[in-house]
């Protein structure tokens, strides 16, 4: 019996126990608790690149998706750029203003052109020490794109604006609208905070962070963390994080370190429009260090028979095509033509030539270069210089070889202002559409008027676009018809002063071409006064700077 109640007693303490153990794991317990809204966030925004469209689209996608975030409370731009295009500058200003976030920026190192236009987006603007902001102001690039050259010959096109896409004059008149545009930015986005009179914008001036704040231009000397620490008590946050764009969105951004400098090459194929928020010395402007030109001109050997020299010794970019139809010409008439290759076979071979072909220099003539001509065309040989903006050639350069307008790399020729010359741009008929491609706006019919020996059996000329040159002869021929940033008006295509002529147009006398109209008839006249039998006296001295007319 008593070993029963022992048993009961025992059962009965352990079922006490668990119970007891049961409440005290319960009463330990904690209750479970809400989840923990996310600190609230400020954005660190870098702009330390050009601005370009790619980086740009990166980082206005990035933007986008945290406009709508809660846990995002503000954004600090940190920039350090020297500007970029205007298509790239504008998409992300007007991106930033959109978003309905406190947004400050910080000049770190240099806010220059189109990276001062981004930070007018901004609420305020601190500058760090030793910064440089400002540089209000448009450039843009008219080489080597479609503004500086004339439609190279090798392209067709079906009117007069679809390669340029507008005129030259509205071009211009696009360069200012868009400096505006900058100048309204910096004015909207500092209203009330500018200083200065608004015409210091009209300098393009880069100032010092000191002078910047005088100005108006920023709000505060300091740095990221002046910025962060600022919008922070404005906002009224005691807990907050601070993150890069990289960390809260997912948006790889640039290169580690600010880019400064960017090829004229990269800058242009970044946009339509060669109008630029740049500060100009952040473009490395490399040009072709060498126009080239043809590399199969004839033999510079004189020959046995009366020769007429090819100029080859300033780059010229002459046409293979033009120089077998010249070639051919002068056979027929039992003369040679042989290439000087220097100025110094120029000379040489100028002493027993009956004339001179010069076709599109692309280096001018030295002072020794022009007094050999001159020389020559004292003692009667004839010159027929030809100078067609519009005539390509095959170019080689760094070791490449490609097609490219002589436009692309003409120069001032100082030889032409000895004989009170010089070259224009090419004339076109503006017009649109054609029965034809003869009637292309690219060809000019003209009607040959006055008692000019090269006039000679000449009716009607059909000249692909020929450029026009200013010069005051009784000698020449006039086209009507319009050239690109001077309008409508009678151009002189061709002039002669005494034993020099000028001839602007290379392509209109090559095959095809020369077959239309009285080309043809106009180029045999051209080689006839070349080789025309005539007195040629021997090799004279120096000559003074005085133009043979007699």
């Amino acid at each position: 019996m008593a070993e029963r109640w022992v048993a009961l007693g025992v059962s009965l303490a352990l079922a006490v126990s668990i119970a007891a153990l049961f409440l005290a794991f319960t009463a330990c317990r904690a209750p479970p608790q809400p989840p923990q809204p996310a600190k609230p966030k400020i954005v660190l925004v870098p702009v330390n690149y050009v601005i370009d469209s790619p980086q740009v689209d990166k980082t206005v996608s990035a933007l986008t998706s945290i406009a709508q975030r809660d846990d995002v409370a503000g954004i600090v731009l940190v920039i350090d750029s020297p500007g970029g295009t205007v298509s790239a500058t504008e998409a992300l200003y007007t991106a930033l203003r959109g978003i309905n976030k406190t947004k400050y920026a910080v000049v770190n190192g240099l806010a220059a052109s189109g990276a001062y236009y981004v930070a007018v987006a901004a609420d305020k603007i601190y500058a760090a020490p030793s910064s440089w902001v400002g540089n209000v102001g448009v450039i843009a690039v008219l080489w080597p794109e479609e503004y500086f050259y004339d439609i190279p010959d090798y392209v067709y096109t079906t009117g007069p604006l679809k390669y340029y896409g507008r005129e030259l004059v509205d071009f211009y008149n696009d360069i200012e609208r868009v400096r505006l545009n900058f100048v309204n930015a910096v004015l909207k986005g500092r209203a009330g905070k500018i200083k200065a009179d608004p015409q210091v914008f009209e300098t393009a001036s880069i100032f010092t962070a000191d002078q910047a704040k005088s100005l108006g231009l920023v709000d505060e000397i300091g740095g990221i963390f002046d910025a962060v620490r600022d919008m922070a008590q404005r906002l009224g946050l005691t807990q907050y994080e601070v993150k890069y764009l990289s960390q809260v969105a997912n948006v790889s951004t640039a290169p580690a370190g600010a880019q400064y400098k960017v090829e004229l090459s990269t800058l242009l194929n970044s946009t339509p429009v060669p109008i630029f928020y740049i500060l100009p010395t952040a473009v490395q402007w490399r040009l072709p260090a060498d126009g080239g030109g043809n590399k199969t001109p004839p033999p510079a050997a004189p020959p046995e028979k009366p020769y007429v020299v090819l100029d080859m010794a300033h780059g010229n970019m002459v046409p293979r095509s033009f120089i077998e139809v010249l070639r051919a010409e002068l056979a027929t008439r039992g003369y040679a033509l042989v290439s000087a290759a220097s100025e110094y076979q120029l000379s040489t071979l100028l002493a027993n030539a009956t004339g001179l072909v010069v076709v599109n220099p692309t280096a001018p003539f030295s002072r020794d270069g022009v007094r050999a001509v001159l020389n020559a065309t004292a003692r009667g040989v004839r010159v027929a210089y030809f100078y067609d903006m519009r005539a390509s050639a095959v170019v080689v350069s760094s070791g490449a070889a490609y097609v490219a307008p002589y436009s692309l790399f003409a120069v001032f020729d100082p030889l032409l202002t000895y004989f009170n010359m010089s070259g224009l741009r090419a004339v076109y008929n503006f017009t649109a559409g054609g029965a034809n491609y003869t009637e292309n706006w690219q060809f000019v019919a003209v009607r040959p008027r006055g008692n000019w020996t090269l006039l000679r059996g000449v009716e009607r000329l059909l000249l692909f676009s020929p450029s026009a040159v200013a010069a005051n002869t009784p000698h020449r021929l006039e086209a009507w018809g319009y050239v690109f940033g001077y309008g409508w008006g009678n151009y002189t295509v061709a002039a002669q002063v005494g034993n020099f002529t000028f001839i602007g147009t290379v392509r209109s006398f090559t095959p095809y071409f020369i077959t239309q109209g009285d080309n043809w008839r106009f180029f045999k006249n051209v080689v006839d006064w070349l080789v025309e039998k005539r007195p040629i006296a021997k090799k004279l001295g120096p000559v003074s700077a005085v133009i043979y007319t007699g």
